[in-house]
């Protein structure tokens, strides 16, 4: 009898448990032949959830209907028949003429789902190992990965996957003694009971404008709040809200921009010439697909040009909010309760009667200083990707380097890490929104969902 031996399982490390990894995790299952072994290194109890998709406040809902929320492309209305078997649809609440824009919370659950779905079915070939940490370096050693946590451990790995979120913003101006520890100074909105120190008819100051802030007046709205709100931001932007659903139009017409003015006129063209019923929204969303090649294209100072210029004009229309939370803003604004105003904070102090003094500066440079109950930081993510120790680490040592705008890593179109000499890392991949500098665009669920899918069998391969 001849002994057959049986290979070695390939050693996936995914650095960051949220929807990225966990995504990453089901598709490698799925495409992976042989063995495998997967670590993920994520504090958080649960997989798949991240930031995002923790949220318990049933008003924050996911901003893109649910029949666009499939993670496989050949599962059309996966998403949505899983919220119907698991009686979350229908739901009138839920429920729009552009589809069903359910609590984040369950889209969250139905990725957990997915995932302990995917190793039942390939138990026995397939391993994961959940380790509630993070990491703070990745060395690599003659092809094999060596990921470091915070608590001292290593772990050795055949492929590295970076799949987390940015790092929590930086406060955005002078906060004076006692700002920082006020119970009704809330640096972090999606913390634990964050909102429970503002009263009901507390003012507040809103510092953002976009879809945390949006998610912010919801929540106070639906915990009884009355009080005046005061949302501000440089530019005053609010999220669009959704329109008609279609991502098939040919936005580019064969044309490559060489710079970001000539990016703007034609997506504008494209607007202008748009059907009336369709309206705008069709053509940003077509454009989503055209964007990693019109993005390569671009030089580097005219890349800088769009993120410096059109960026947050571009956000506004790409990341839309859904018509319940659009209704609540409306509302809100209606009744006075919510007033958008352009301005930047520059400083916060502590009165002596316990209320915030903001310090506002407008667009031509006056100041003013207004009071209020509490202020809810609402600035988004942190664009400074640097600001992680771990990305931090992979820089200074020159395994990773960050992409010509900023906004993130540098990869490839196969995702792979690129180090300080521009050169792709076999086995070093980063997947999510610390890629958007490379591909234009990589924050939307359903782009990342099907950028992984697309990738997936490269990085088990092992493509060099």
């Amino acid at each position: 009898m001849i002994a057959t031996s049986t290979p070695s399982p390939l050693r996936l490390a995914i650095i960051g448990g949220g929807f990225t990894g966990a995504v990453l995790a089901i598709h490698a299952v799925r495409a992976s032949t042989g063995p495998l072994d997967i670590v993920v290194l994520e504090p958080r109890a649960e997989l798949g959830r991240g930031v995002a998709y923790s949220t318990r406040d049933r008003s924050h809902r996911i901003n893109v209907p649910s029949d666009r929320l499939d993670i496989t492309a050949g599962e059309s209305g996966a998403a949505t028949a899983w919220l119907h078997a698991h009686g979350i649809l229908p739901d009138p609440e839920s429920e729009d003429t552009t589809g069903a824009y359910v609590p984040r919370a369950d889209y969250g659950a139905y990725i957990g789902d997915v995932l302990a779905r995917t190793l039942a079915a390939a138990a026995g070939r397939v391993r994961l190992r959940h380790l509630r940490t993070t990491a703070t370096d990745v060395r690599d050693s003659d092809g094999t990965w060596t990921i470091v946590t915070q608590a001292g451990e290593r772990v050795a790995a055949d492929r590295v996957a970076l799949c987390f979120g940015h790092a929590v913003p930086a406060l955005p101006c002078r906060l004076g003694p006692g700002v920082a520890e006020a119970a009704h100074f809330v640096a972090d909105p999606w913390a634990a009971d964050a909102l429970a120190g503002i009263g009901p008819e507390s003012s507040v100051l809103v510092v953002g404008t976009g879809l945390t802030m949006a998610d912010v007046v919801t929540s106070l709205g639906a915990r009884g709040h009355h009080g005046k709100i005061t949302a501000v931001s440089r530019r005053g932007l609010l999220p669009k809200t959704h329109g008609v659903f279609k991502m098939d139009l040919d936005v580019t017409g064969g044309q490559r921009p060489a710079t970001a003015l000539e990016l703007l006129r034609m997506i504008r063209r494209q607007i202008a010439a748009a059907d009336p019923a369709l309206g705008w929204h069709p053509v940003v969303d077509s454009l989503r697909p055209a964007l990693p090649d019109l993005w390569g294209g671009l030089p580097a100072d005219e890349k800088r040009r769009v993120v410096r210029r059109l960026l947050p004009f571009w956000e506004v229309h790409r990341f839309r909010i859904a018509p319940q939370i659009q209704a609540a803003l409306a509302h809100a604004q209606a009744e006075g309760r919510l007033t958008v105003e352009r301005a930047t904070i520059t400083g916060l102090d502590l009165g002596a009667d316990g209320r915030l003094e903001a310090e506002l500066r407008r667009g031509r440079g006056e100041t003013e200083r207004r009071r209020f109950d509490a202020v809810v930081l609402c600035t988004g993510p942190e664009r400074d990707v640097a600001r992680n120790p771990l990305v931090a680490a992979l820089l200074a040592d020159g395994t990773a380097s960050l992409d010509t705008v900023g906004l993130g890593l540098a990869v490839d179109r196969r995702s792979r890490v690129r180090d300080a000499s521009g050169q792709s890392r076999p086995g070093l991949y980063a997947f999510g929104p610390m890629t958007r500098g490379s591909f234009g665009e990589m924050t939307g669920a359903p782009d990342i969902a099907q950028h992984i899918e697309r990738t997936v069998g490269g990085l088990l391969a092992g493509e060099t």
